[in-house]
Order: structure tokens, then C-alpha cells, then sequence
């Protein structure tokens, strides 16, 4: 698994530099739905990748957004996988209404980006063309949707040539299974209707004359495939086989159009689809599609871990960024599955979420930490912040929220300040394995000494010195640890203090933080465009904030909002300037949101 992972990783980087040089062409940039289906009007998706990866819940919009992805190439047209119909009618009132999305792309490095809009028309009945209610097409493009505009209003830009393959995976099933699980014979057993016809897909795969009845061959079955030699290994690779013959065949022995496999395995073993597992006939036939794509074809892929073992999975993935590599691909991939998720660059990664209006969502550039939170239905691994007062508390619960990792976070505010969490539970976390991957610290910006010293980085000499190490942690919190060393004869033992004073220096420099500007929350929250325009009279009376005069500031807007001034009116005052601080995009926000991100992704 690990050298699969490093392969990967190699894949990526190998990527990242291609995509630098200018090695794709036709490659589309980013695609923006003005009005489409349940998206949040004028969502974007990035598309700084080449391998995009939509993540979400089901239900939140994924699948319709390959639809659209499917329709923008020439020749391709999203009403294949989204129409209309009595049931599900599409009610568009008005050109606003008119569902609608345009994506830009560039033709080669050099060439600029050209802009193509596609709307759904509904096409009335001509001479040359037959009416259809889910047409679209390619239009002008529009200021309003924020296009582009050209230099002749009535021109507009060729759609991007690619190549389009789609696979359902979900959709994906074989001939046998089509018949067994969804048709019942005329007369008798279906396992009597099998066993007869059978024969004739057997025929098939021996090369044989397979007519029957009032089916000659070319109405019976499409060309028999014989997978090349490379193919079985890839196939091999990613599903642990040992085939050393694979053929494949569409064809409608079993009432309808399906496709049959074949199998023979190295034991001398052999096997169609009807005894094979349904992840197995999906890879056969999503590698012979994808090994015959043309080079900067465009791929999307359903949900392709269906049916298949993580292990599958990961090899999946690894098979998809090599093509990537062979024939500069875009794969645009949906998908639930936490394997192919990781390791994946945060700019491949998508999130969709349905927001309180119902609509859909897309952030773009997520973690993989984020994505796979997302797909799960609690966040049992929460991460731990403590920090020394509750306005601190409140500060960083609002920072949180604004950029939606609350649900990642516990934020536990301690009595007695930061010396009692410096000296008290810093040592603790930091001779635990476990607290150490999730317990941090964030304390007030005046706290903050500006020395962290990486223990790696510091001399055999120093490392062996209790009293030395004592200096250096002074150095950077201003405490001395007290505590958690046995006795010997009346003084502490040697082995234990320098072990604890190397963990908690190191324990400093990995887990500690400090709000920004040496500051106290109330410091960072009075520094606000809102605390300015709100509350300038009793702002001006002062020539600055600073960590003295803060907090009297404070309970003078507690006393002007809440006509008194106690413990519960001014934790609120925090939290509403708390709240507002967070909606402001301002150097100290940004800072906090780097801390939360850092330790985060930690």
C-alpha cells in the first residue's frame, strides 16, 4: 500500500509540473452555472487540476454537474441524462429561469481563454430538424451571467473539441444480470431461459456462427473484443486477478442489449459475468474504454468505487493519474469513497453541500480532511483547542464558523490563565502520543515571546542538559515546569527532566499558537471596520486600543448596549463583535483562519 501511495504522489507532482508547462490542450478551466438545476445560482467549479474530484452527500448536486461537464465538448448534449417528462417536468419561466451554464477553456498555453455557453432551448419542429424539448445550445455570451464579452455582439465561441467518456458505475450491469434480475420469461424458469440461450453467447465468445432465430450475427452482437495484453495487466493490477484471457462482447442474446464477459484465469479456470463480482465487469470495461480514449478526451466517472475493495480502489486511482500522464486527460470523478480522496491535491478536490435554502453548494480547494468529514455522518475525531479566557473561546468559535469547521473542533476555554496551561496541562499533552495529534493550544497574542525551538534542529549537548532545556522553554513561554518527575533523594530525576522538558519544546513548536499583533481577543475584535462605524463615540475618546485600555472598552459598549455591566452582558458584547470581527476580511482574521488551517491539516 505504501509504495502504491508514493507512486501516487509521484503521479501528482509529475502532473502538477505538465500542467505548468503547457502540456494540455483543449483544457477546460472552470465552468459557472448562472441558473442550473438546484445549484446556488452562479456557482463555479475550478478546474486547476486534471483530475477533479466532487465530493459530497448524496443528493447535493454531484451527478447533475457531470451531466453539464458531459454536454460541453462539440457534438455532446446534456439532455441525454437530464429531460423532461410528466413526472419530472423542468419548469423554466423567462430567459432568468432558462437553465443555463458556461465553462472557459484554453485550446493550448499560449491561446487565451475562450468562453462557451450552453442553454437549455426548447426546439420547435423544422424542415430539416425534429422538435426537441431538451435541446441546447450553444448561445452568445451574456454580460449578465458575468461572460466574457466578445468583440462582435452576435459571434460566439466554438464549443472545445474532446472526446467524452461516461460510466455510471452505478449503472453498470451486465447482460446476465440485466435478464436475472429485471425480465421473467414468457413461459417457465428464467434459469431455463438462460441455460438455453446461453449456448449462443457462448458461440460468441468461441467465434462461432451464433445466428438464431430471425438474428443474423450482425443483428445479434456487436464485434467480439479480445482485451490486448497490456489491458489484462492493467486489469490485473487494480483487481489482484490472475487472468491471463479476457473477451467482451455487447449483445442481445437475453432479450435486451447488454454486455457479456469472459474470463480465463491462470488456475485454468473460467467464468462469464454471471459468476463474477459486479466491480470486476465495471473495471474490465471502464480500463478497455479509457486504454482506447483518444489523447485530451474529457472522462467522467459515477461513483467508481462501487463494488469495489479499497485496495481496488487505490490502484484505481493510481491507473487513472498514469493516463492522465500517457494522454494529458481531464477526469472529472464523483464519488463517497475516502480512498480516492486522499492524497489528492486540495485543488482537485470539490465539496457540495446543501445549504438552508435547500440549494446546492461548491467550495472549491478543500481539504481532504474536510472532504472526508463531509461524507461521514459525525466527526468522531474531533480536534481539541484550549485556550486561557472566554472571549478567546468565543473569538475562535466565530472564526470557525465563518469558514464552516466548527463541526470539526472543540474549543475549551481553562480558569487560570496561561501560566496554569503552560505549566499544568502542556506537559500532559505533551507526554501523550495521542493528546499530540489532538490537543493545541492558542494563547493571547501578549503571550507570545517569539522563541519556539525545534527540538530536531538543537545540539547533542543541549539535549542532555535538564538545565539547559529548562532555559530554552523559559525562553519561549516565561514558565518553569514543576511536577511530573520522580523523586531521588530529595531531587527530581535527571532522565525524567530532560525527557519532559524535549517533549514539551517540541510539544511548543508543533501544538502552540498565539492570536496575531501580540494582541488580546479584545484587542483583535475592537480593531473592526463594524466596532468603528457602531460604536466611534466612545471609540474616539481613546488615541488607540492596546491591551491596557481593551477590555475597559469593552464593558463601555456592554454598558451602552445592555445598561449594565456583568459577566453574561459581556460575554455577549464579545460575541456579537466576535460575530461581526469574523464577517470582515481583515489582516487579523486572515491570521486566525491560518492557525485554524494549520492545525487543521496537522
Amino acid at each position: 500500500m505504501n509504495s502504491i501511495r508514493k507512486t501516487i504522489n509521484e503521479y501528482i507532482n509529475k502532473i502538477d509540473k505538465m500542467l505548468s508547462n503547457g502540456k494540455f490542450y483543449n483544457y477546460i478551466e472552470y465552468m459557472v452555472f448562472p441558473h442550473y438545476k438546484n445549484l446556488e445560482p452562479n456557482s463555479r467549479i475550478e478546474l486547476n487540476f486534471p483530475m477533479t474530484i466532487l465530493i459530497g452527500k448524496n443528493g447535493s448536486g454531484k451527478s447533475s454537474t457531470l451531466h453539464a461537464f458531459y454536454g460541453a465538448p462539440k457534438g455532446y448534449s446534456t439532455g441525454e441524462y437530464w429531460f423532461s417528462t410528466n413526472i419530472d417536468p423542468i419548469v423554466e419561466t423567462g430567459d432568468s429561469e432558462r437553465n443555463r451554464y458556461f465553462y472557459g477553456y484554453k485550446e493550448n498555453s499560449k491561446s487565451y481563454i475562450k468562453e462557451v455557453r450552453k442553454a437549455r432551448i426548447k426546439r420547435s419542429e423544422s424542415n430539416i430538424k425534429k422538435a426537441d424539448l431538451d435541446y441546447w445550445e450553444t448561445t452568445r455570451p451574456s454580460i449578465t451571467d458575468g461572460m466574457i464579452p466578445l468583440s462582435d455582439k452576435n459571434s460566439r465561441n466554438n464549443p472545445v473539441v474532446k472526446d467524452v467518456i461516461y460510466v455510471d458505475f452505478r449503472g453498470e450491469i451486465s447482460a446476465f444480470d440485466k435478464y436475472f434480475y429485471f425480465f421473467e420469461p414468457r413461459n417457465g424458469k428464467k434459469q431455463d431461459y438462460l441455460r438455453k440461450h446461453s449456448k449462443f453467447l457462448s458461440k460468441i465468445f468461441d467465434g462461432d456462427d451464433a445466428r438464431y432465430g430471425r438474428y443474423p450475427d450482425n443483428k445479434l452482437f456487436d464485434k467480439l473484443i479480445i482485451m490486448e495484453k497490456k489491458h489484462i495487466e492493467i486489469i490485473n493490477k487494480i483487481l489482484g486477478k490472475n487472468y491471463i484471457e479476457i473477451k467482451m462482447v455487447k449483445h442481445k442474446v437475453y432479450e435486451k442489449w447488454g454486455t457479456s464477459i469472459f474470463v480465463k484465469t491462470g488456475f485454468k479456470s473460467t467464468y462469464s459475468e454471471a459468476n463474477s463480482g459486479s466491480g470486476e465487469s465495471a473495471i474490465i470495461k471502464l480500463v478497455y474504454k479509457i486504454m482506447n480514449a483518444k489523447p485530451f478526451s474529457l472522462i467522467l466517472l459515477d461513483e467508481p468505487e462501487v463494488s469495489l475493495h479499497p485496495s481496488a480502489q487505490l490502484r484505481l486511482k493510481a491507473f487513472l493519474l498514469n493516463e492522465i500522464i500517457n494522454k494529458k486527460h481531464q477526469i472529472v470523478i464523483s464519488t463517497h469513497s475516502p480512498v480516492l480522496i486522499q492524497e489528492m491535491p486540495k485543488e482537485s478536490l470539490k465539496l457540495f453541500e446543501t445549504n438552508i435554502t435547500g440549494k446546492f453548494s461548491i467550495t472549491n480547494g478543500v481539504t481532504t480532511q474536510e472532504a472526508f468529514y463531509n461524507i461521514e455522518d459525525d466527526v468522531s475525531d474531533k480536534k481539541t483547542i484550549i485556550c486561557e479566557d472566554i472571549s478567546a473561546k468565543i473569538l475562535l468559535e466565530k472564526v470557525l464558523t465563518k469558514i464552516r469547521k466548527i463541526q470539526y473542533f472543540n474549543v475549551i476555554y481553562v480558569h487560570g490563565g496561561a501560566e496554569t496551561i503552560i505549566t499544568k496541562y502542556l506537559p500532559v499533552f505533551a507526554t501523550n502520543d495521542d493528546f499530540q495529534k489532538t490537543m493545541y493550544i492558542v494563547l493571547d497574542g501578549d503571550k507570545n515571546y517569539e522563541k519556539r525551538y525545534d527540538i530536531e534542529s538543537l545540539s547533542l549537548s543541549v539535549l542532555e542538559s535538564a538545565t539547559t532545556l529548562e532555559e530554552y522553554f523559559k525562553e519561549s513561554t516565561n514558565c518553569v515546569i514543576n511536577g511530573y518527575i520522580d523523586g531521588n533523594k530529595g531531587h527530581g530525576r535527571e532522565d525524567q527532566k530532560i525527557d519532559v522538558y524535549k517533549q514539551s519544546i517540541k510539544y511548543h513548536y508543533n501544538n502552540v499558537y498565539y492570536l496575531p499583533s501580540k494582541s488580546i481577543p479584545e484587542v483583535i475584535i475592537l480593531n473592526s471596520n463594524y466596532v468603528r462605524n457602531t460604536y466611534g463615540n466612545i471609540i474616539n475618546k481613546y488615541s488607540n486600543i492596546n491591551n491596557i485600555n481593551a477590555k475597559e472598552i469593552v464593558k463601555e459598549i456592554t454598558n451602552s448596549l445592555h445598561g449594565e455591566i456583568n459577566d453574561d452582558n459581556y460575554r455577549s458584547t464579545i460575541t456579537i463583535l466576535s460575530n461581526q470581527f469574523a464577517k470582515e476580511e481583515n489582516s487579523n482574521c486572515i491570521r486566525i483562519i491560518k492557525i485554524i488551517d494549520t492545525i487543521f491539516e496537522s
